[in-house]
This record gives structure tokens, C-alpha cells and sequence, in this order.
């Protein structure tokens, strides 16, 4: 299995969603779901689930460097910091 690598983009965030998310209808209170919208200098656009605190951080237009690692942001300018417990 090969091994995801990081990658470091400049972006800007363009957009922030909140949707609701039911796993199993009927069974479970749904949840809501925070996601992230980038575009990079290059025009890609990047988009990624995030907690609502990473979703609080950030505001739309913000520019930073963009670090991710598959579908995970691993940090995002000085808003969003890698941190494990």
C-alpha cells in the first residue's frame, strides 16, 4: 500500500459549507458536516471535511499556505495548526 505524501499549496478559501448528515435515517439524530472550499494559485479547487472548530477559524478570502495530506487539511496558514494528541 502506498504511502499518501503531503503536499503545500498557496490557496485562498472561497467557500465554507454546513450540510447535515444522516447515516442511517430514522436511527440517529443527524449531524452537520463542515467542509472547506480552496482554490490554489493554479486555479484547483481542493475541498475538505473539517471540525467546527477548524470551520470557525476561517473566513472566506483567507490566504495562507495550504497543507494536506490526501483528504485531510494538515494545517492552513497560522488558522489552522497540525495538532495530535
Amino acid at each position: 500500500m502506498k504511502k499518501e505524501q503531503q503536499i503545500s499549496v498557496e490557496a485562498t478559501l472561497v467557500n465554507k459549507r454546513v450540510t447535515v448528515y444522516n447515516a442511517v435515517e430514522g436511527l440517529e439524530n443527524p449531524m452537520n458536516m463542515y467542509e472547506l472550499d480552496f482554490e490554489t494559485a493554479d486555479g484547483q479547487a481542493l475541498s475538505f471535511e473539517v471540525s467546527i472548530f477548524e470551520y470557525q477559524n476561517v473566513e472566506r478570502g483567507m490566504k495562507g499556505l495550504l497543507v494536506y495530506k490526501g483528504y485531510d487539511i494538515v494545517s492552513f496558514g497560522k488558522w489552522i495548526k497540525d495538532f495530535k494528541m
